[in-house]
This record gives C-alpha cells, sequence and structure tokens, in this order.
C-alpha cells in the first residue's frame, strides 16, 4: 500500500481563501494523477486550521512528523509550500528527517514533487523566496510603525495607564493619538509621589494592597505594573531637561527645537517582538516621540523618580550561601520561595518564605517561615529513600490508547494481510461464482481491520519511544541523585543548586510537608 500524508493549514479564517477541505481534495486529485498506477491510502493532518506558519509547534504538524519517524508514510503532499513552513532553516531541517526515512515531498501550486533533482533545488529556492516574503511584510509593518511613532501617533496596543486615545484626521487619512484621562491619571501620579518619598517598590505594591488602590482592570497592582508605569516615558514633560536625560541615555530623538516643554513624550521600541515572547530592549534602542497631550510630570520628578528606582536597585548577590532548593521550591499557593537570613547573638538563622505572603501579606498567603534545615533535611531524605529503593522512583507515563505490544499487533497485521491475500488469490478463480460476493465482501472488511491495526501499531511505537525515554530520564535523575548525595559535604553550594535544579521540576511546600516533583 503507498500512503500520502496531506497536510492542509490555514492561518485565519477567510471566505475567499483556500479552505482546508478544498486543500485536500486537491491534493487527492494531484496525488491521483501522479500516482495513479499505485493503490493509494491517504492519510490526513487538518489541526492546524488558525496556526502560523512562522514555526512548527502546531499538532497537526508534530504528528505527521511523528508517522514520518515511524516510516508510516511513502510521500507528504502539501497544498502549497508556506503551508508546512515559512522557514528555511526548519524546512531544511524537516526535510532531512523526510530524507532519512526515505519520504518524497509534493506541492500541488508549485507542481514539483523531491523525487528529482530539480524539485529538491526547486523547493529550498521556493522555501528561501517564502521566508524573504514574510521578512519583508515584517520590515515594512515595523518601518511603518517607526514612521507612525516618529510623529507622535499612537501605533496601538495596550493604552498606558490613566490614558486614552482620540481619532484625529490628518489629511487624508485618520490616526490615534493619545490623550491624558483626567479621572484615571490620578493613579499615575499617586504612584510618582510614592517613589520620590522614598518607597521602593516592593513597598509601594503593599502600600496599594493595605489601601485598597487597584488598576484600571480592578486588580491589586503588582511590582512589574509599576515599574513599568514609573519607567514610561509617556508621562514626561517635553523639556530640554528630558531631551538631555534621553540623549545622555542614547535613544532616538526627534530636532530638539521642539522640546518646549507644553506637551508629554511617547517612546516607542522599549519591547521586542521575538518568535514566542516579547523581550524588553535597552534604553539606547528607544525612539522618543512628542506625542499632542499634555505633560503628567515635570521633567524634573519624572528623571528624580528614574534616579529613585537606580538607588533602590541591589546587586542581588547572596550574602550567605544557603537554600539548595532556591528556584525550585515553591509554596502551597503555587507563589516562589526565597531565602532570608539574619544574624543573632552570633547565630545564623535562614528561612524559606513565600514571596507572595511577604510582598502582599497574610491576606493572599498564610504560610509561614520555615526553617532551611528542617525543609533541606526532609527534602534528602526523601532522596535517600529513592536511593536505596531505585524500583520505587518511577516518573509517571500516560498508559496510552492501547496496551497491546508491538510485536503482537505486527503479527496480526501480518496475518491479516496474508488472510487477505489469500482470499485475493481464491477470486480470481472464483469470480463468476456467487461465492464472489462473499469473498470480496471479507477482504473489505479484512482491509479495515487491518488499518485498524496499523493505526494501533502507530500509536503503541510512539508509546514505546516514549517509555524509552522515560526509563533514560529515570536513569539520569537516579544516576544525580546518587551523585549529589556521595558528594554533598564537597560540593559548593552553587554546584548542589545546580545539580537540583537540573533534576527536579519543582518541591511543593504544602502544610510542612515536601513534595517532590521530577
Amino acid at each position: 500500500m503507498f500512503t500520502v500524508g496531506i497536510y492542509p493549514r490555514k492561518s485565519v479564517y477567510r471566505d475567499n481563501s483556500d479552505s482546508v477541505k478544498v486543500q485536500v481534495q486537491l491534493c487527492k486529485d494531484y496525488a491521483g494523477i501522479i500516482f495513479k498506477d499505485r493503490e493509494i491510502t491517504f492519510r490526513i493532518y487538518d489541526q492546524d486550521e488558525g496556526f502560523s506558519g512562522k514555526n512548527t509547534n502546531r499538532p497537526g504538524f508534530q504528528e505527521l512528523m511523528g508517522d514520518v519517524k515511524n516510516d508510516a508514510l511513502d510521500v507528504v503532499m502539501v497544498y502549497k509550500l508556506d503551508r508546512i513552513s515559512r522557514n528555511v532553516q526548519e524546512f531544511s531541517a524537516m526535510y532531512e528527517i523526510f530524507e532519512q526515512h526515505n519520504v518524497s515531498f509534493v506541492s500541488v501550486k508549485e507542481s514539483f514533487d523531491t523525487t528529482t533533482p530539480m524539485g529538491r533545488t526547486v523547493m529550498y529556492i521556493l522555501a528561501a523566496f517564502a521566508q524573504l516574503e514574510r521578512e519583508n511584510t515584517s520590515e515594512r509593518v515595523t518601518d511603518n510603525m517607526r514612521a507612525l511613532g516618529a510623529a507622535g501617533k499612537w501605533t496601538g496596543g495596550k493604552l498606558p495607564t490613566g490614558m486614552t486615545s482620540i481619532r484625529r484626521q490628518i489629511g487624508e487619512k485618520e490616526h490615534s493619538y493619545l490623550m491624558v484621562d483626567g479621572d484615571k491619571i490620578r493613579l499615575v501620579k499617586m504612584l510618582y509621589d510614592l517613589i520620590l518619598q522614598g518607597y521602593t517598590i516592593t513597598k509601594t505594591e503593599r502600600h496599594c494592597r493595605d489601601h485598597g488602590i487597584r488598576s484600571q482592570t480592578g486588580k491589586y497592582l503588582n511590582t512589574s505594573q509599576i515599574y513599568n508605569i514609573i519607567t514610561n516615558p509617556v508621562y514626561c514633560q517635553n523639556s530640554m531637561e528630558a531631551y538631555y536625560y534621553f540623549q545622555d541615555l542614547g535613544c532616538s530623538l526627534p530636532d530638539p527645537a521642539l522640546f518646549d516643554g507644553r506637551k508629554g513624550l511617547i517612546g516607542y521600541g522599549k519591547t521586542k517582538t521575538g518568535r514566542a515572547s516579547q523581550k524588553k530592549q535597552e534604553k539606547s534602542d528607544w525612539s522618543i516621540a512628542i506625542g499632542i497631550h499634555d505633560p503628567v510630570m515635570p521633567a524634573a520628578d519624572w528623571i528624580a523618580a528614574q534616579n529613585r528606582l537606580g538607588i533602590n536597585k541591589m546587586v542581588r548577590t547572596a550574602k550567605y550561601e544557603c537554600g539548595i532548593l532556591k528556584g525550585v521550591i515553591r509554596c502551597q499557593c503555587g507563589a516562589r520561595m526565597d531565602v532570608r537570613t539574619y544574624q543573632k547573638n552570633g547565630h545564623i538563622f535562614s528561612y524559606y518564605y513565600c514571596t507572595d505572603m511577604f510582598r502582599q501579606g497574610k491576606s493572599k498567603c498564610n504560610t509561614e517561615y520555615i526553617r532551611i534545615e528542617q525543609v533541606e533535611e526532609a527534602f534528602l531524605k526523601q532522596l535517600r529513600r529513592i536511593r536505596f529503593n531505585p524500583d520505587g522512583f518511577k516518573l509517571r507515563q500516560d498508559a496510552g490508547d492501547s496496551l497491546q505490544s508491538t510485536s503482537s499487533l505486527k503479527d496480526e497485521i501480518k496475518q491479516t494481510a496474508a488472510a487477505i491475500d489469500n482470499l485475493t488469490a481464491a477470486l480470481m478463480n472464483t469470480s463468476d461464482s456467487p461465492a464472489a460476493a462473499y469473498i470480496i465482501s471479507k477482504i473489505e472488511e479484512l482491509d479495515k481491520q487491518k488499518k485498524a491495526l496499523e493505526t494501533d501499531l502507530r500509536k503503541a511505537s510512539l508509546r514505546d519511544a516514549s517509555a524509552r525515554s522515560l526509563r533514560e530520564t529515570e536513569h539520569y535523575i537516579y544516576q544525580n541523585i546518587c551523585y549529589l548525595l556521595d558528594n554533598f559535604d564537597s560540593i559548593e553550594y552553587t554546584g548542589k543548586n545546580e545539580l537540583i535544579r537540573k533534576i527536579i521540576r519543582k518541591c511543593i511546600l504544602k502544610d510542612g510537608n515536601l513534595h517532590i516533583i521530577f
């Protein structure tokens, strides 16, 4: 049987674009033409509607690649190359796997297949152009946003706290601009006042919580939100003092003649969107423009608040090397637990504490401070138990849909295929007999049974591969547990912590008991 895997995809639903259903049908029609001398079985991987082609983290694509690696496919077919990938590097890695498993690749729209040298060459050229087109589109959008920003226009996104946006007609086009919301801006001014009074970010968060001060969404402000408000140039007056401040930081700035102190500023390029998340940019990468909104804070006060943040920052090097579970230990409320150490009467005391309880009070979490020695002795005790009873240490594995072994499934498939061959041979000799209809019906029944067994075999193969990986991981963790226990006194603090981070997902401290999750 010649198996063709069809991979359709649509990023966004549009009535006038090629639907997943249409892509599948076009692929089937094309396969019927180029593989007309073969008996074809189709497998459809159509779960990725709505997923972008920028990366390969798509469920249908992952299932397809799993079948390729299990040698379940002869050909992978797409309607158009950019349906499966728009990144040359990822596409090359994907096609290398195809070659390792003797799987051909066919694109209907581009009319080529990789069974020929020319097809392979064209494939790489088209993949390169697909990536180039996407990068050029992204670059054009970025350039357009920069041009809008340089003109003081609001380019969209989440509005700064205390701000609203308005639409204004400029020439033939309408553009958005920021404006100060007189009622909501009071929260922003209060936060600046607290920082200028000497409050730290953490103390400001605690003050807001104690006094019931919430964000515009009705939630309590956290340290990250407060920091983003205080450092946002949108609240700063456009005076020459601000110009020189941002110039010293290396920011891109408009003509200094525009800094007349009558308007507020807007900062662009503060974050950069990557393939998976946003990353904060250095201030030297910021672009500063002048908006049409009124200034919220005088430039001298805004700059003074930035300098206060600089004073509040600490170099977070530990004075005491303690707390080997730092980074993996969590409170029962889900928050991270940190270490607090102090000295009294010549003795050092160290505790694990819940960071949410520390910052937001016991109304948020009532977990008490707990001595480090007590927690870590419980941790080491559990590791010793695992060492002396390795059979009792097992990582959790999903049971899967099938418990039947791959060898028994292969035997059943072989027996079913043999039965089909025997009936086919019998049919050739009795084609005119009344029994022919019965034989054909039985062949169809066995063929369905064979396909179901092949599906079970693929699942069982994946389950076995997962089990092998799980056993290897268990062995790795067990070896490291033994190493840590055998060399505990000679390994430095940082070495212990790094080793624990490698083998432990997290430890949860609940009701005085420690639960280790590998």
